[in-house]
């Protein structure tokens, strides 16, 4: 079968999503072609030559886009078989399958999207040979058998967890490095591939898209899978590698072997990787071995600073523990990178700007991409936040066009902020200031937020209270954008003291 696999957004780097499957059609004899369509357009001639088409759906930004992409393949070629598969497929199927997609594949999706190319081409093939053209003889139009994994909108093959081969991705199949994002020490920039030790995750935050997935589980990819891979990037011009891993630590022995035989081989070959705060403290011990193997910096989904929020998240460690972890990772000679959920429906302004002073007061604000100031918690359908009594009583219908729970907060002057927030850190972005005029920025919004609403009289109804504020808001979005040169020289004198951090120049996490 013509399989074509495309990818409209991977964090900015090559998406694996396509390279692992790929892989393992191949291996069964199926002609397989792959685009980005992130760095690359859109090739009509491959999508109507296609009688399988599979869309990668791993994340939030990549659902929303890939909608929209299964309707130009629609319409391009309304015979081929459309497949979405990822992480969010299987728990957004009812929306895929409505009138989009054929079959959505969620959790180990190799095996299942090889068994249903296997499938579409063993009825393709008897189709041609029956006298009388039978009902399934257009691949859209329905499967004799639907392989366990596979769900279409007439059956459910459930989502396949069980364990499966990993064979050495296809990076010939997709666009090379030098498209894709890269790591800017400060001093120098260096290209990057991206790989994974594991997939799914031992925890089960409630926020976290893996959990409602995998539900605790951890699937391990063969150090030899690994090692191999990191080879062939280095063949292809990488300087440094990010560990994809939900935790690159939920197995720290085949992480730690990983990295020191990679160091062994390729010593000057730097890394990231993400790990939880709560895996920073319990093996603090192996901290200096990252370090000593080439680690840049460590990614952490610290979410917030405030206790209250993180029981809410069932995140795992308090605010004291992330300054423990702070101070343990700079003292292994590393680097920690935080990230957060800012605007959840249980911060209040007082909090948003006791973040901003803990960012400040921590130095660490070189530390901190500004779009992350900007998040607003989201709840994808199946998140296990839905039917949490701390969720409950925020918790609105669910939005198809956006594949998420609508909410809003308790007070409004906090949706106003985060849409203040919002914006500026887009028009940043646009201009590609630096993180630290972008921060004095967002503290100025703030505070301009909190001093403005200080003497709000008692309103009757959200209404009330946002029209009272937003003008107030809006305002200091004006006079964050235009900050005075007072303003400004002293941001970059304070930034000045801070020195450059590691970071990758694509700074979207969702």
């Amino acid at each position: 079968m013509d399989v074509l696999l495309l990818s409209t957004y991977e964090l900015g780097h090559q998406p694996l999503a396509l390279a692992r499957p790929a892989a393992h059609l191949i291996a069964a004899g199926h002609r397989v072609r792959c685009q980005d369509l992130s760095v690359e357009p859109l090739d009509e001639a491959l999508v109507r030559a296609a009688g399988l088409v599979g869309i990668s759906v791993p994340m939030h930004t990549a659902t929303r886009l890939g909608v929209r992409l299964a309707e130009r393949v629609r319409a391009l070629n309304p015979t081929s078989h459309i497949c979405c598969y990822g992480l969010y497929a299987s728990p957004h199927a009812d929306i895929l399958l409505a009138g989009l997609a054929d079959s959505v594949i969620g959790g180990e999706y190799e095996g299942p999207l090889v068994a249903l190319a296997e499938r579409l081409a063993r009825d393709e093939a008897e189709s041609a040979t029956d006298a009388v053209p039978s009902a399934r003889s257009s691949a859209n139009a329905g499967l004799a058998a639907v392989p366990d994994g596979v769900i279409t909108r007439a059956h459910d093959g459930g989502v396949f967890l069980g364990r499966q081969p990993f064979l050495l991705p296809r990076r010939d199949l997709l666009p090379p490095l030098e498209r894709y994002a890269v790591v800017d020490t400060g001093a120098e920039q260096r290209r990057v591939g991206y790989v994974e030790a594991s997939r799914g995750c031992a925890h089960q935050c409630l926020h976290c898209p893996i959990t409602p997935v995998y539900g605790g589980r951890l699937r391990v990819v063969p150090e030899p899978v690994v090692l191999e891979d990191v080879r062939q990037l280095v063949a292809l011009g990488a300087e440094h590698i990010t560990f994809g891993d939900p935790d690159f630590f939920n197995g720290i022995r085949h992480s730690l072997r990983i990295v020191e035989a990679m160091h062994a081989e390729f010593p000057s070959l730097t890394f990231d990787a993400t790990i939880k705060v709560e895996h920073l403290l319990e093996h603090r011990a192996h901290l200096p071995a990252l370090a000593r193997a080439g680690c840049l910096f460590i990614v952490s989904a610290v979410e917030a600073v405030q206790d209250h929020v993180l029981a809410n998240f069932r995140k795992g460690h308090t605010a004291r523990d992330v300054e423990e972890a702070l101070a343990l990772v700079e003292a292994a000679g590393l680097v920690l990178r935080p990230t957060f959920v800012p605007f959840t429906p249980w911060t209040s302004l007082a909090d948003y700007l006791a973040l901003l002073e803990f960012v400040e007061r921590h130095r660490l604000i070189r530390h901190v991409d500004p779009v992350q100031f900007a998040i607003r918690l989201l709840v994808p359908r199946g998140s296990s936040l839905v039917g949490t009594p701390a969720m409950a009583p925020y918790l609105g219908p669910f939005d198809d066009a956006t594949f998420s729970y609508r909410w809003e907060h308790p007070d409004p002057r906090v949706d106003r902020l985060q849409e203040a927030v919002s914006a500026v850190v887009e028009q940043a972005a646009a201009r590609d200031e630096d993180a630290v005029l972008t921060f004095a920025r967002i503290r100025a919004l703030a505070e301009a937020a909190v001093s403005a609403t200080t003497a709000l009289p008692a309103l009757a109804g959200r209404e009330a209270v946002g029209a009272a504020v937003a003008a107030p808001i809006g305002s200091a979005v004006r006079l964050s954008a235009e900050l005075g040169d007072a303003a400004i020289a002293a941001a970059l004198a304070r930034g000045a003291l801070l020195p450059p951090v590691p970071r990758l120049t694509e700074a979207w996490f969702c």
